[in-house]
């Protein structure tokens, strides 16, 4: 978070049978500068891709493309 100065995050989930929690994530991270981090874990939360776009809208097509959730859940900061 302090190398791309990410400001608010958001969650969407995937269902994943294989493993066991049955489920994988993706966050979508709003920088200070403007610019959409995009970071997809695969099903064993060991590796992660992580990109870098221009706009929200790009951002949350990416992960949608890859088969999450459409519901974006905001998981920081969180409300006092």
């Amino acid at each position: 978070m302090g190398k791309y100065k990410i400001q608010t995050v958001w969650s969407s989930l995937k269902k994943e049978e294989s493993i066991a929690i049955g489920y994988i994530r993706a966050y979508l991270g709003e920088c200070s500068d403007g610019k959409w981090v995009v970071v997809i874990t695969d099903s064993t939360w060991e590796e992660s891709e992580v990109l870098v776009v221009n706009n929200r809208v790009t951002a949350t097509k990416r992960i949608r493309d890859r088969g999450f959730w459409t519901r974006m859940r905001k998981i920081f900061p969180r409300k006092q």
